[in-house]
């Protein structure tokens, strides 16, 4: 599904095989989106609806969060976002930005051909790099509709043309296309970036140059809170009781 070839890194391939181990893939009921609605619902940080312009340090060593509509002054920042497309400007050296991965997810409702030769089509296609691939990454049988009719996902690094759509299925009842940046273009020979930018500022997202998927940006949540934690506080080791019980909290 990552679309990634073996010169990736074993890490990050196992982490974009885990969708095939059966048994070990979960998700949320009413959709993954709920876990970052829950968790904020229960952080009861205010929401500002405002794109942040720029994050600069003060000579007290606060920090300025200017927005397209007001600004604010904040003892600690996470950034929770990619730098490369961010367009937020700081005063503070960065990691060089790394091109993201496009990934093209289409959900198609119909029936797909025999792309298997001398077999039925199993639940899940794979296909590997090669000057042979074919134009699409994968395809995977995602249940049935409320028609009964049959729910596959495609994915591919470019859109798909009608063209492509109708050599690979033999009926089409509707289609959805998910397009997006997903995750960078991952190379070995580059170092991590680190999760601290700054004293007091931080960047959630530089896990996901060793991996990119919801699992991990947890991960990366839990480390960057017991950062603030040790920054704020001055203690020597993760806070067990939550981060800013007592303090103001913005996103």
């Amino acid at each position: 599904s990552s679309g990634i070839n073996a010169e990736y890194g074993g890490f990050v391939g196992f982490v974009s095989l885990a969708g095939g181990m059966v048994g070990s893939l979960w998700r949320v009921k009413e959709g993954n989106y709920e876990l970052p609605k829950r968790l904020l619902e229960a952080s009861g940080a205010a929401v500002l609806a405002e794109k942040v312009v720029s994050v600069t340090k003060t000579p007290e060593g606060k920090f300025t969060v200017k927005t397209d509509s007001s600004g604010n002054e904040y003892d600690a920042v996470v950034i929770a976002t990619p730098l490369h497309n961010s367009g937020i400007i700081l005063d503070t050296p960065t990691p060089t930005k790394r091109p993201f991965q496009r990934t093209v997810a289409t959900f198609v409702e119909g029936t797909l051909r025999d792309l298997v030769p001398g077999s039925s089509n199993p639940s899940d296609i794979l296909t590997t790099a090669s000057p042979s691939q074919p134009f699409f990454s994968s395809i995977g049988f995602k249940g049935r509709s409320e028609s009964g009719e049959r729910i596959y996902k495609v994915f591919t690094k470019e859109p798909m043309s009608d063209a492509q759509i109708e050599e690979l299925f033999v009926s089409v009842r509707d289609v959805k296309v998910v397009d997006w940046y997903a995750y960078p273009h991952y190379n070995t020979s580059l170092p991590l970036p680190d999760f601290e930018l700054d004293k007091g500022l931080y960047h959630l997202n530089a896990i996901e140059h060793a991996a990119s998927a919801i699992e991990m940006s947890c991960i990366g949540g839990r480390n960057v809170a017991n950062l603030v934690w040790t920054y704020l506080t001055g203690a020597t080791g993760p806070n067990p009781e939550g981060i800013c019980r007592d303090g103001k909290v913005e996103l």
